[in-house]
């Protein structure tokens, strides 16, 4: 049986205006959410990056360090899946990112569930796209290595 995982980006982005994100899923096994902003998002392969955990991917230096609603700064932010509206802050203005969102199970360590990959070809002053929903490809099996970009 295939889960269907859904994340909605509800407003666009630029310094001063957040992500935000709406959490819809509907997914056995799923405990947390992970959203990283790549640097050099155009040099990653979103199709691999679908298939496996992206922190064995890429070296530390492209995560974009961002900052948690509750003020908590990280590489990745990650938030528990009962979490109705959740905000990254702190992206700074810059071209060619890529939007790495992660469903982690609530296995110890997790697993990966299923991933998404998209690309931001500019975070600028002003009005930035506004993406209305961004699927998450869930995996028929979870994929055995811990997504956590940060293990805590």
């Amino acid at each position: 049986m295939r889960r269907a995982l859904l994340l909605f980006l509800l407003c666009s982005c630029g310094p001063g205006e957040p992500l935000t994100f709406e959490i819809k899923l509907d997914a056995l096994n799923v405990e947390e959410i992970q959203i990283s902003i790549v640097k050099n998002g155009r040099g990653l392969d979103c199709i691999a990056v679908q298939k496996t955990c992206l922190v064995d991917q890429i070296l530390n230096d492209r995560f974009v360090r961002v900052q948690a609603s509750n003020g908590t700064e990280a590489p990745a932010i990650r938030f528990p899946v009962t979490a109705k509206d959740v905000t990254i802050n702190g992206i700074p203005v810059g071209k060619d990112y890529a939007l790495v969102i992660e469903a982690l199970t609530n296995d110890k360590p997790p697993k990966l569930a299923g991933s998404s990959c998209d690309y931001l070809a500019e975070i600028g002053p002003g009005v930035n796209p506004r993406k209305l929903a961004i699927p998450i490809k869930a995996l028929a099996v979870a994929v055995a290595c811990d997504p956590r970009v940060e293990k805590n």
